[in-house]
């Protein structure tokens, strides 16, 4: 059990990580031709889309809050899973 939850750590880090760089690409505004950055946006828009659609960020004073919330999201579940994991084992 205890792979499981490290797996899902790892995979919370490298949301984490991603949604950083997302933010970070967000406000440098480098070349969105560029592979990484296309990259980092494929991985992260199925994530953010849906958060966008509810609270736009034009409906937030222009700050997209969407990354904050998918991550907390994420957060939760991950505990949930984990909490059943080591319940469970």
């Amino acid at each position: 059990m205890e792979t499981f939850v490290w797996l899902i750590r790892i995979a919370l880090d490298v949301l984490f990580v991603l949604l950083l760089a997302r933010c970070v690409i967000s406000w440098v505004r480098p070349s969105h031709y560029h592979p990484i950055v296309r990259w980092i946006e494929d991985v992260t828009d199925p994530l953010l889309r849906p958060v966008q659609r509810i609270l736009p960020p034009w409906k937030t004073w222009g700050i997209d809050f969407s990354p904050l919330i998918v991550f907390l999201l994420a957060n939760i579940l991950a505990r949930f899973l984990i909490g059943l994991l080591r319940g469970a084992g």
